[in-house]
């Protein structure tokens, strides 16, 4: 795939490496139309196939044991390798009615992280999707968390999370504490993260920054709309779906 484009989406949102080196991407169609979102698959060979269709708006995805978890709207579906696809959380399972469901990670166990933008402005939260089944408010009314979007977990007790304001959050689980990293991603959208270097998207800004040892560095600045990153499964390449330009980029980095 290296330093790449593939063309051709329509308002790719977020995408994912599987377990068979294929890359996965969340393609929202037109916005509120529903029926027409799907997750397309590109294989090796940079063959463009379609997986899974008849979905809503579908935003973040991530694999957890070869199956892809994905947020619609206020939903979270689960889409099966050959296509087929259910709810996995419905809208009456979450404690609190979700407002507009962005982001989702995933921890070693298979509980979900899910992000709620909320109104991008001031009432984001964020939603815990255990693989029990059982939905919690893990953060709410923090000082920090206004709009939520991209979440990562990068430990059993760290979460990193692009706040759509700007700024850069790192969650510790175990003390339900929240601290600002750094600021300055005006429209921060995905995140990924490898040998401790956080790499953050502008959707806004269509920028593609890395942070590291408290030093904030452009890659690429020539995105439109930068959206949900993601990270190859070798940690070498960053792919990023650009929601504007309909385009998939694979960008090396090391």
């Amino acid at each position: 795939y290296s330093d790449q484009k593939i063309y051709g989406f329509k308002m790719p949102e977020s995408v994912a490496e599987g377990p068979d080196g294929s890359v996965y991407v969340s393609e929202i169609g037109v916005r509120d139309i529903d029926k027409d979102g799907k997750i397309t698959k590109i294989d090796k060979n940079g063959n463009v196939t379609i997986l899974a269709e008849g979905l809503y708006d579908p935003k973040g995805i991530v694999f957890y044991k070869e199956k892809l978890y994905v947020t619609d709207r206020d939903v979270v579906l689960e889409v099966r390798m050959d296509g087929t696809w259910e709810v996995y959380t419905s809208t009456m399972a979450f404690p609190k009615t979700p407002v507009f469901l962005n982001d989702i990670g995933v921890s070693k166990n298979g509980d979900l992280y899910v992000t709620d933008t909320g109104n991008f402005e001031s009432s984001g939260l964020i939603f815990l999707v255990k693989k029990s089944g059982e939905v919690s408010v893990l953060f709410e009314g923090d000082i920090h968390i206004k709009a939520p979007n991209g979440i990562l977990p990068i430990s059993d007790t760290l979460l990193l999370i692009a706040d759509w304001g700007g700024d850069l959050l790192e969650a510790n689980l175990k003390t339900k504490k929240i601290k600002k990293i750094a600021g300055g991603f005006d429209g921060g959208d995905g995140l990924a993260y490898a040998n401790g270097i956080i790499y953050i998207s502008s959707w806004k800004e269509g920028i593609l920054y890395s942070y590291y040892n408290q030093k904030t560095t452009i890659i690429n600045e020539k995105f439109e709309a930068a959206a949900d990153i993601a990270l190859s499964l070798d940690n070498k390449t960053l792919i990023v779906p650009d929601m504007k330009a309909g385009t998939i980029s694979f960008i090396q980095i090391n």
